[in-house]
């Protein structure tokens, strides 16, 4: 009997699971996935819930449910999570429930198991040697700081091939390009845990051959070959390869530079190499159009031509007119690779109008500026500017626009900013920090009537927590003082707060010390902090809870931690290829002021 209503109900169940077929899927569940959030269980498949919306307004066909399609989802569900290390998931059968209107929702019950862990993890290279005997002690450190699998951690493919190509890069610049690694591992069923161990074929010890150029028509040969970092007949170095290409692309002159390595079938000891080089078009133009809440209505034309003066020399004539810059014009030369490769000069004079919340002003002036691109991620520059300023003064006088002694002036000045960015990836990172510096001087290393210096320091740093979840935190600290005994700081190089890129429940420049008509005036003295959750909620969408903190002070680096503002807030952003577009809700907190503010962003805050 008991066998009878077994076999009886697995015939219902078969035919109950037959009569779904072929109907629209209305709705898609996951139950028993603790890892794995649902939102990655539905990038994995091919069910996929329909609705009138997806239909008739982004007209996405509907998915129809078959128990064919039902299988191969769950084989691309095992392989996933095999991937991630869970090599014992197991999946009941599904639930499936029709509604009036004919349309099934499914149910996925899953069984993760436990995850696979690493117990140990060993090197061997050329089957004899080990890692301290090939490696030098500071590259070794380097290597084991940047690999993803460590012992305790859950085994996953994905780490282990970032591992493998980390591995074999290392010996790429201690001259062996033909390094292979391999992976072997010795698993522990009973306490499900895997050795892992690196097996390193290093190859033969090679040398970098001729260098030949093709490609290039306008810039001549000599000039990319300055761009060069290695030396012909030097070890084989990858790191200093991909030095020189990066160091000839930033030349600016290029669609595509790139090297290629003439690596035959046999390991020949010398090889040599070919920069390929397609250079961009000598005219270009770019134009855009936006909107936005602090701007309003923007557009800007950017023409450039190459080959300007010089092989490698660009000229760039840009206009800009927005709410806040009714004009910007400005031309900008740029020689790269002035004097060393990682130089560039420019000089750029221009002419704008600022209508800020504080102030409005017209400025005319040059600066003369060498930019040094270190690395990915260390840039610094020093530069000269002079500028004439002339205020608009009828925000505090009226029409008649009465004119006082500070309203005109000259300013001449010294700038050293350095900027260190390892956050990744840019546009949308999950780890890394950021870390900037910026100092400036005015007529103090060339005398003038306005002698000051203005000093500004930010962080940023980025945290995931875990998959689709990341804390983002930022801090900023600055200060202007002047170095004689006068108070006057031109108005538009004293700190502002409030607005879409600081403390959020304000208006741009709003919060902060005002003057008798209600007008901004900015201070002497910055502080600002931010702490942000960014969440995935799909493929596109990512959600974010923040709060910020700041205030702006008269008096010059003097900071009063019980006199900041607060404010906290939610977003959404949709990610895009120009990076996360979205809109910002805040409002201050523990404050009298109370009034919410929207602000649309192209990319995040910080």
């Amino acid at each position: 009997m008991k066998y009878f209503l077994i076999i009886i109900a697995l015939i219902f169940g078969t035919l109950f699971c037959f009569a779904q077929e072929n109907l629209m899927i209305s709705n898609v569940k996951f139950q028993g996935n603790e890892y794995m959030q649902s939102s990655q269980l539905k990038d994995e498949i091919a069910i996929e819930g329909s609705s009138w919306v997806k239909r008739k307004i982004f007209g996405k066909e509907p998915v129809y449910y078959s128990r064919t399609l039902y299988n191969d989802d769950i084989a691309r569900l095992r392989i996933f999570y095999q991937k991630e290390g869970y090599l014992n998931v197991q999946f009941d059968e599904p639930e499936l429930t029709v509604n009036k209107k004919n349309q099934v929702a499914i149910t996925f019950f899953i069984q993760e198991g436990e995850p696979v862990t690493i117990s140990n993890i060993s090197f061997r290279v050329d089957s004899t040697k080990k890692l301290d005997n090939v490696l030098h002690p500071k590259d070794k450190r380097k290597l084991l700081l940047q690999t993803q699998v460590n012992t305790s951690k859950i085994f996953r493919d994905e780490a282990v091939n970032n591992d493998k190509q980390l591995i074999a890069e290392a010996f790429f610049d201690y001259g062996y390009p033909y390094t292979t690694v391999e992976q072997s591992l010795d698993v522990d069923t009973i306490t499900n845990t895997t050795a892992l161990q690196w097996d390193i074929d290093r190859g033969k010890l090679a040398y970098i051959g001729e260098t030949t150029i093709s490609g290039n028509d306008r810039v001549p040969s000599k000039s990319i070959l300055r761009q060069v970092a290695y030396v012909e007949g030097e070890v084989w170095s990858k790191k200093k390869i991909d030095q020189t290409q990066k160091q000839i692309y930033s030349q600016g002159n290029y669609r595509v530079a790139s090297i290629r390595t003439k690596m035959g079938e046999e390991q020949a000891d010398t090889i040599p190499l070919q920069i390929f080089i397609r250079e961009a078009p000598r005219w270009s133009v770019r134009f855009g159009v936006g909107y936005g809440r602090e701007d309003k209505l923007r557009a800007f034309t950017d023409v450039q031509y190459l080959g300007f003066l010089t092989h490698t020399g660009r000229l760039n004539l840009y206009a800009k007119r927005s709410g806040l810059e009714p004009y910007n014009v400005y031309l900008k030369f740029s020689q790269p690779s002035f004097l060393v490769p990682i130089n560039t000069l420019t000089i750029h004079p221009f002419i704008q109008e600022q209508d800020e919340p504080g102030y409005k002003l017209q400025r005319m002036g040059a600066s003369l500026t060498f930019l040094q691109n270190f690395s990915k991620e260390l840039n610094t520059s020093i530069g000269l500017i002079y500028e004439d300023v002339e205020q608009d003064t009828s925000q505090y006088f009226g029409e008649s626009g009465a004119i006082y002694d500070e309203s005109i002036y000259s300013k001449t000045g010294l700038v050293v900013g350095a900027i260190y960015n390892n956050a990744d990836p840019i546009l949308d990172p999950v780890q890394g920090y950021s870390v900037s510096f910026n100092i400036k001087t005015n007529d103090v290393l060339f005398a003038g009537n306005i002698p000051f210096y203005r000093i500004l320091t930010e962080y940023k740093t980025y945290f995931g927590i875990q998959r689709g979840v990341v804390l983002a935190f930022k801090g900023k600290i600055g200060g202007i003082k002047r170095t004689d005994n006068a108070d006057f700081i031109p108005v538009e190089e004293k700190f502002f707060a409030g607005g879409s890129h600081s403390v959020r429940g304000w208006s741009r420049g709003d919060l902060g010390p005002h003057n008798e008509y209600g007008t901004p005036i900015g201070g002497n003295s910055l502080l600002e902090a931010t702490t942000e959750f960014r969440f995935d909620l799909g493929r596109r969408l990512k959600f974010n809870l923040f709060m910020d903190a700041g205030n702006v002070w008269q008096k010059s680096f003097e900071y009063h931690i019980t006199d900041l503002h607060y404010a906290a807030g939610a977003g959404l952003r949709i990610k895009t290829p120009m990076g996360p577009a979205g809109i910002d809700f805040a409002r201050p907190v523990f404050d009298s002021d109370t009034k919410w503010q929207i602000h649309f962003n192209i990319g995040h805050s910080f």
